[in-house]
C-alpha cells in the first residue's frame, strides 16, 4: 500500500503545481469600460518562437457604448516589450487594434503584460497578455 501511496502522491504534487504556474487573466472586466468597452481578446498565446524573432501579440477593441472611445495610453512593464495602438478615437460599433511587441531576446517561456487606459476609466488600467516561449539560441559550429 505504501509503495502505491507514494507514486500518488507525487502525482498529485505534480499536478497541483503545474495549475499554479498556467496564468491566465480574469476573463472579467472590473474597471468602468465593463459594458461599454469589449475586450475581444484579453491574452494572446504565441506559442513556441524562434529565438531573436519579435512576437507581436494583437488585442481587439470595440466600442459597444454610443460614445467615442480613445485610448488614452498603453504601457509595458519591460523594456522587451514595446507597443503600438489606434491613436484616433473609435467610433461607437468599431474596433481598434493594440500592439504588444515582445523582442524574444531570452530563451524560455515569457509572460508579457501591458496596460491600457482608456477615456472611459482614466484611473484604472486594464491588462493584457502576450505568453508564449522562445526556443532555445543556436550557437553557430565551427
Amino acid at each position: 500500500m505504501k509503495k502505491l501511496l507514494r507514486p500518488l502522491l507525487c502525482l498529485f504534487a505534480l499536478l497541483a503545481v503545474s495549475e499554479l504556474f498556467s496564468q491566465k487573466l480574469k476573463a472579467e472586466d472590473t474597471s468602468q469600460n465593463a459594458g461599454k468597452v469589449e475586450w475581444v481578446n484579453r491574452q494572446v498565446d504565441a506559442g513556441k518562437v524562434n529565438f531573436g524573432v519579435p512576437v507581436v501579440g494583437e488585442f481587439e477593441v470595440r466600442n459597444i457604448s454610443n460614445e467615442n472611445l480613445i485610448i488614452l495610453d498603453v504601457r509595458s512593464g519591460c523594456h522587451c516589450t514595446s507597443v503600438d495602438w489606434t491613436r484616433e478615437p473609435i467610433q461607437p460599433g468599431k474596433t481598434g487594434v493594440i500592439k504588444a511587441i515582445y523582442d524574444g531576446q531570452r530563451e524560455g517561456d515569457f509572460y508579457r503584460i501591458v496596460t491600457v487606459v482608456t477615456n472611459f476609466d482614466p484611473s484604472q488600467s486594464v491588462p493584457l497578455a502576450l505568453i508564449g516561449k522562445v526556443d532555445k539560441q543556436e550557437v553557430a559550429k565551427n
